[in-house]
């Protein structure tokens, strides 16, 4: 989907970090799922390596912090 509106022009940066952040959120989930089927799982089961499922939850954390930052930038802009 691109990052315009009806009248073609382009989303704010903002906007643009809470689209990727919401769409990062399937990453997010299969990446839980993965940490908790390593606790009972072979690793050929595991949809991803246990460290990479961790690096995938720590950036939507900072995802999330700099959405949140960018959001209350351009409130305080505004």
């Amino acid at each position: 989907m691109p990052a315009s509106t009806a009248h073609h022009q382009q989303a704010s940066p903002t906007r643009l970090l809470e689209m990727l952040s919401d769409r990062f959120g399937a990453f997010e989930a299969l990446a839980s799922s993965s940490i908790t089927l390593a606790r009972v799982a072979p690793d050929e089961e595991r949809p991803m390596e246990t460290h990479v499922a961790e690096a995938v939850l720590e950036f939507g954390e900072d995802l999330r912090v700099a959405r949140d930052a960018a959001a209350g930038r351009a409130r305080g802009n505004a």
